[in-house]
């Protein structure tokens, strides 16, 4: 249960299963440490939860059935439904590979709004360190105009 109501519960929502409920016990303790996270971001990490689940399942089908599978074409005689031939004619990409392609799309994407990414945390740094700059900057100019903060 969240200390407050802008906290992000530890126990992910029932409806995430599986890979998106593990995704979810391993990230919001991650994300929990930046005290500009909260539970208005529910939903990207509900997001970035299903997408990475997503990823996983279309990347198991790619590992069983490949990422290309042979295309056939199939000549059918039309008076009895007998197959005359059956002609290749290429290979056809797996639906999965393109589920891949985009759920990393995505989960790159919604990773660094998280701050899940390397660049994203040291942007957030940069940020944090300049907020404390501007307190300290401010505190010195009141400090030398004989104000007390």
């Amino acid at each position: 249960m969240p200390k407050n109501k802008l906290d992000l519960p530890d126990n992910p929502p029932d409806y995430l299963k599986g890979t998106a409920r593990y995704m979810w016990r391993r990230i919001v303790p991650l994300i929990k440490k930046d005290p500009v996270v909260n539970n208005m971001d529910r939903t990207m990490v509900e997001a970035f939860c299903v997408n990475y689940q997503m990823m996983r399942d279309a990347y198991d089908h790619v590992r069983k059935k490949g990422a290309v599978t042979a295309a056939y074409k199939t000549v059918v005689n039309p008076l009895t439904g007998e197959v005359i031939s059956e002609d290749f004619v290429g290979y056809k990409r797996n639906p999965s590979t393109q589920i891949i392609d985009s759920t990393t799309v995505k989960l790159k994407q919604l990773g660094s709004e998280l701050g899940l990414t390397p660049q994203s945390r040291d942007e957030l740094l940069k940020l944090k360190g300049n907020a404390k700059d501007s307190k300290d900057k401010g505190k010195a100019m009141a400090e030398f105009f004989g104000k007390k903060s």
